[in-house]
């Protein structure tokens, strides 16, 4: 019925298409660029780069932050092109970037896309023009897993077990589906609506009144003056560093040694298909002042959790849940814990933009019904119990000449403290260092934070990062990092506080047709080992990638890559490899792409995977890790038969010659082969 649904929309559209501009090839800058991010905040990057190939950034006015959303350039390379904009002046041809220190061949051919040469114009009288576009996905996988299997009342002796079966069994079809609206005139306004349902989850049941399990909808009027924007329906928030809000795509340790200043962008819409980390409700930004900005928000809405069992006598405000972030609801088991949270927020930003310095203070409030419970184990004493948080936190930004600063610090009603401070250097050219202090209390937390850390909840920590990048020829580029760290209580897999350290390099030579990178991973983390008690030992993970890009013609792109993990914990030592060539192709009208990979890999377990992006439909995200021994294949297609319409398809397998069976419990697949079909039509009007 979906589908039928979709083609029906399909063809009502088509009638519509008119003349559109060409959009750059998004997954193919990040993939070449190693832009990786989680599969919630990869569709972040990817709306951000297509609404600047629209609207290109003014290069010659753009500020800091504005340009830190091109993602491609450090934090080094926009200090070093401001600082030439200000001694120069305008840049008259995008070519001329070319002279910033440290910016060469390959960075420009990345930003060129999202950048325009001219002078500052505050605005424009003329309407801006609307633009549409609808977006459909299927998805499936075969053999088809256990959780669809049908079972017979005669299969079984007993009763319970038979209703048991049914009771996990998945309700809906092995077929998950993605529809998107989106709607923007200009820079000014900008709506949306998604629908999704992930495979086995069922349409039109009765905690589902849209029919898709996940309903997101926004609208974002951006007036400017004194009221700067304004937002009703799903949102996100990201302040300062992200110690107490941070919503979306965030910057972390990786071959982009200088990338780890967050420059926030305040109140934006939500675009991705994660159900629970976004706000629901409205947020204004407004400038009563010239140098400053005010935000505020307020988000009411229900979220997933586990409910604990409890005395039916126990009042409402005593009881706790656990939340349940996976977002599956295919069974009726998962289905009881859709929405059983409630989650109210709201908070307060004001921020200086003085042409020195710029400061901002943030108050957020948070408040879950029932209670969070804090969990059993150790390492789980200081969990969020979300009743009544308030958080406060100043952030900061300000340089002269080579050095900036840039930090927050942060303070929960607890008591607690957690704070982050950076400097940043580029006056010894070619070369740019970066070094970053931060701590965060062990009962420090924030359900919204994603603060630059060595885990996600950006809790229990204490760490110094000093970064390196440097540019002794045009063409070759050395990035580094060493961070060192430690953690004040219990955390997963060890029992004992400890601390450990991390470094990395990497060396790229690029010439005009091909390119040499070698990277090196070294990771060093106290884990629990159990012998006659658990003691602490350090676990130890590397990993060497050797890889090369070759070019031989327009239409054609050869990519090949080496890589090999050693872990090593105690007496257990294991490795693994895997290697793989890409073959990508272009037509040269543009209308046709192809990309096609045959991988192989052996690793002795799950400790020693191997992780490698793979190229998907537009705003997929893949980055699998392969364990064990396989072959994984796949052929990526997208054809644009007329310029409004872009028809995507992705199949793939992956071939385990040692198992008879893939996974286990209700996604198990009883073969050593498992195929992926990935089908998607993008329209543009």
């Amino acid at each position: 019925m979906c589908r039928a649904v979709l083609f029906c929309i399909f063809l009502f559209m088509l009638p519509a298409i008119l003349h559109s501009q060409e959009i750059t090839d998004i997954e193919k800058l990040l993939q070449d660029n190693d832009v990786e991010a989680s599969e919630s905040y990869y569709e972040d990057i990817v709306a951000t780069l297509l609404n600047l190939s629209t609207n290109p950034i003014n290069i010659n006015s753009a500020p800091f932050d504005s340009l830190k959303m091109l993602f491609f350039l450090s934090d080094a390379q926009i200090d070093n092109l401001l600082e030439f904009r200000e001694k120069h002046g305008a840049f008259m041809h995008p070519n001329e970037i070319l002279l910033v220190t440290g910016i060469g061949t390959r960075d420009l051919e990345n930003i060129k896309p999202f950048i325009r040469i001219g002078d500052y114009t505050p605005g424009t009288t003329r309407l801006p023009r609307l633009h549409h576009e609808i977006l459909a996905r299927v998805k499936t996988t075969r053999p088809q897993q256990a959780g669809y299997k049908q079972y017979s009342r005669d299969a079984f002796i007993y009763e319970k077990d038979y209703l048991t079966k049914k009771r996990n069994r998945f309700q809906g079809p092995p077929v998950s589906t993605l529809l998107k609206y989106k709607a923007t005139a200009g820079n000014r306004w900008h709506g949306g609506i998604t629908l999704e349902n992930d495979a086995g989850e069922n349409y039109f049941t009765k905690n589902q009144k849209p029919g898709f399990d996940f309903l997101s909808a926004h609208l974002c009027y951006t007036p400017g003056n004194t009221i700067q924007k304004i937002c009703v329906g799903d949102y996100k928030i990201q302040w300062g560093q992200g110690l107490i809000a941070w919503g979306g795509f965030s910057t972390g340790k990786s071959s982009a040694s200088l990338s780890n200043e967050k420059s926030g962008n305040g109140i934006m819409p939500y675009f991705s298909t994660d159900e629970n980390r976004f706000l629901r409700g409205g947020a204004i930004s407004l400038q009563p002042f010239r140098d400053m900005t005010t935000e505020i928000f307020i988000s009411y809405k229900k979220t997933d959790g586990n409910p604990l069992a409890t005395d039916t006598l126990t009042p409402e405000a005593l009881r706790t849940a656990t939340l349940y972030q996976t977002g599956y609801h295919r069974n009726a088991l998962e289905s009881e814990k859709k929405h059983t949270l409630k989650e109210f927020t709201t908070g307060l930003s004001t921020r200086l933009n003085h042409r020195y310095f710029r400061a901002g203070i943030q108050i957020l409030y948070y408040n879950f019904t029932p209670a969070l419970a804090i969990g059993k184990s150790t390492y789980q004493q200081y969990n969020d119990r979300g009743r009544h948080r308030t958080l406060i936190s100043i952030d900061y930004k300000t340089g002269a000449r080579h050095c900036f600063l840039f930090g927050e610090i942060a303070r929960g009603d607890n008591g607690s403290w957690a704070t982050i401070n950076g400097l940043r250097y580029t006056g010894f050219r070619p070369a740019a260092l970066s070094v970053i202090y931060r701590r965060y209390d062990k009962d420090f937390r924030s359900h919204y934070n994603s603060g630059f850390a060595e885990y996600s909840n950006t809790s229990n920590e204490e760490g110094i990062y000093a970064g390196l990048e440097c540019t002794p020829f045009r063409d070759l580029k050395l990035n580094a990092y060493y961070d060192h760290f430690r953690f004040f209580a219990p955390r997963y897999q060890a029992t004992l506080p400890g601390s450990g350290n991390e470094v990395s390099g990497e060396v790229t030579y690029s010439r005009p047709r091909w390119e040499c990178s070698l990277r090196f991973k070294h990771e060093g983390k106290p884990e629990d080992y159990k012998a006659e008690k658990i003691i602490s030992v350090t676990c130890v993970k590397q990993e060497y990638r050797l890889q090369f890009s070759y070019i031989p013609s327009e239409c054609l792109k050869l990519q090949s890559r080496a890589t090999y993990v050693r872990y090593a914990k105690q007496e257990k030592k294991e490795s693994g490899f895997l290697v793989y060539q890409d073959i990508a192709y272009t037509s040269r009208k543009e209308n046709v792409k192809a990309q096609f990979r045959l991988a192989y890999f052996d690793t002795d377990s799950y400790n020693a995977r191997v992780y490698a992006y793979e190229h998907n439909v537009l705003y997929g995200y893949s980055f699998p890790a392969y364990q064990e021994r396989g072959v994984r294949s796949y052929l990526n297609l997208n054809w644009k038969p007329v310029r409004r319409i872009t028809l995507y398809l992705k199949a793939g397998v992956i071939y385990y010659p040692d198992k008879t069976i893939i996974s286990s419990s209700l996604t198990q697949v009883d073969d050593n082969k498992l195929f992926d079909f990935t089908f998607q039509v993008r329209v543009r009007i």
